[in-house]
């Protein structure tokens, strides 16, 4: 019976927030307990995401994120929904050519079919880590009072993949931002922004996007990634790369 009444005090609270929205969301969530089921994965340069029973709509992003995308653009069947990511230098100027881009196919219902990810995201995180973050989100928990997708370690699949290194960062991305310690960790710091037509009032700060890699002080492997893109957080540990990865998924509203 609590069971039952937390589920339903749940579902009301989602309503309240954003209606039908947060029904779809919990249906994706579902749909990532069978993933091979629901998706399809294809890992190369880029690495894209198929949806095979579509659930959400091009403007749940939007009322999601309070963010508009960068473009969207109509296919011959549907369209498509680009979010930019331009790297900033020191001094908060752009730096056209390192960008994180996600682009994001929509069929003539206007309902997600695919999603990209580009070649400079996965140098953050390789394929292997982002598929086994995305395929744990089946077994997630919903924190109500973070407004949070929070996966247990203990239910996240393993990995065998060497995590990236650091040569291979600064190859592509450049120098940090800025570098400083935290307890045994280096942290190198990437500023990104977001390139958008429209910002809803009071979100401004969606725009921004700070990227941070943590390695250790005295080895210099790599050991945890963390970012947030437009209200999506994914945070990867590598050094438990075996037997962990996390992935919190903030909602944006």
């Amino acid at each position: 019976m609590m069971s039952l009444l937390r589920y339903v005090l749940l579902a009301a609270l989602l309503l309240s927030l954003n209606g039908c929205v947060y029904l779809r969301l919990l249906e994706l969530k579902n749909q990532f307990a069978e993933f091979d089921k629901y998706f399809r994965v294809e890992a190369g340069e880029h690495f894209v995401v198929r949806f095979l029973h579509p659930v959400l709509y091009l403007d749940d992003f939007s009322e999601l994120a309070k963010i508009e995308p960068t473009r969207v653009e109509n296919l011959p069947v549907g369209r498509r929904s680009v979010q930019v990511y331009r790297k900033l230098d020191r001094n908060g100027a752009p730096q056209p050519g390192v960008d994180i881009v996600f682009t994001l196919d929509f069929n003539k219902d206007d309902k997600l079919t695919s999603w990209d990810f580009s070649p400079t995201f996965l140098a953050m995180a390789p394929s292997p880590f982002l598929e086994a973050s995305i395929r744990s989100l089946g077994k997630s928990k919903v924190d109500e009072g973070k407004k949070q997708i929070q996966v247990m370690e203990s239910d996240l699949p393993k990995v065998t993949a060497p995590p990236p290194k650091r040569e291979a960062i600064v190859k592509l991305l450049g120098e940090p931002h800025e570098i400083r310690k935290d307890k045994d960790h280096m942290v190198a710091v990437y500023r990104y922004q977001m390139l958008t037509p429209h910002v809803e009032d009071g979100f401004a700060d969606r725009k921004d996007c700070k990227i941070q890699f943590f390695y250790d002080e005295k080895t210099g492997d790599i050991v945890k990634m963390s970012g947030k893109f437009a209200g999506l957080k994914i945070s990867i540990n590598f050094r438990k790369l075996r037997d962990a990865v996390q992935v919190p998924m903030e909602n944006a509203g």
